[in-house]
């Protein structure tokens, strides 16, 4: 069964989650899992933002030389699947500038593109799952780096870390603290595993409407023992919560809140952090 991560970022735009899976390129996926649990991206910016093509990051401030060895090493580059990944919006994928040239820096794609994936390094590694509308948000008044724009020169952000960024391109957005969540493929393995990372693809039945707002409420006997399964999650900054009724429960769980305008076929949404 193939092996997936949901990671979920807050960002000074609002929070985003990607889908990483590690069958679409095996090294960008172990080397994109180490930097994100580890940190490295926690609080660096989004140094270039190119509405209509990506979003580039992946330059951090970390002051752990160990992590900051391991970013610089490359990896090989993965074998494109056949048929290959199409390239679309919130397709994610390592930069690169050559020949197993990868290391620490990806990007996010805001459309579809066809001059993308084109060459051995840009392998797609996950897509993102929700938030893009807050991506879409990050300020792209610099442009390009030079000579095509006015935008930061990553070899300085490298040099002078964060007080670069912050003295010439104070509006950049930036990452927050991202956490990493090992998933199941199957969502149905595990009803508060998974299922509920899924947060536009998954639906979940609601009883009953409570007036003006009706609440996601799911019934007892279709979660079963919800109310202890907490443990897995205490190291997200949303810990799992269960609101119990008399014979209905409300759930939040992960950072993702069960509560919308509707009747049947309601969706959970993320919490912003």
């Amino acid at each position: 069964m193939s092996e997936m991560s949901i990671v979920q970022c807050g960002s000074s735009a609002g929070p985003f989650t990607m889908r990483l899976e590690r069958d679409w390129s095996p090294n960008g996926y172990a080397r994109a899992i180490h930097l994100f649990q580890r940190g490295f991206f926690d609080n660096s910016h989004f140094f270039r933002v190119l509405p209509g093509f990506l979003v580039q990051f992946g330059i951090s401030y970390t002051n752990s030389q160990d992590l900051r060895d391991t970013a610089i090493a490359i990896i090989p580059d993965d074998p494109q699947l056949d048929p290959p990944i199409p390239f679309e919006e919130g397709t994610v994928s390592f930069a690169g500038s050559g020949k197993d040239s990868r290391t620490s820096e990806l990007f996010i794609s805001y459309s579809r593109s066809k001059s993308l994936g084109t060459q051995l390094w840009e392998t797609p590694v996950g897509k993102v799952i929700d938030g893009m509308e807050n991506i879409k948000n990050f300020y792209s008044g610099y442009g390009d780096m030079p000579p095509w724009g006015d935008g930061p020169k990553q070899h300085k952000i490298e040099k002078e870390g964060r007080k670069y960024i912050e003295d010439n391109f104070p509006l950049l957005d930036k990452f927050l603290r991202c956490t990493v969540h090992n998933v199941n493929e199957n969502p149905k393995s595990d009803v508060a595993g998974a299922s509920e990372f899924f947060s536009k693809e998954t639906d979940f039945k609601t009883k009953v409407n409570t007036g003006s707002e009706t609440k996601h409420k799911l019934l007892q006997r279709e979660v079963p023992n919800l109310s202890g399964r907490n443990s897995a999650y205490q190291d997200h900054h949303q810990t799992f919560q269960v609101s119990q009724g008399s014979d209905t429960i409300t759930v939040v769980v992960a950072g993702f809140f069960c509560s919308s305008r509707c009747h049947f076929n309601c969706r959970c949404q993320q919490l912003k952090t």
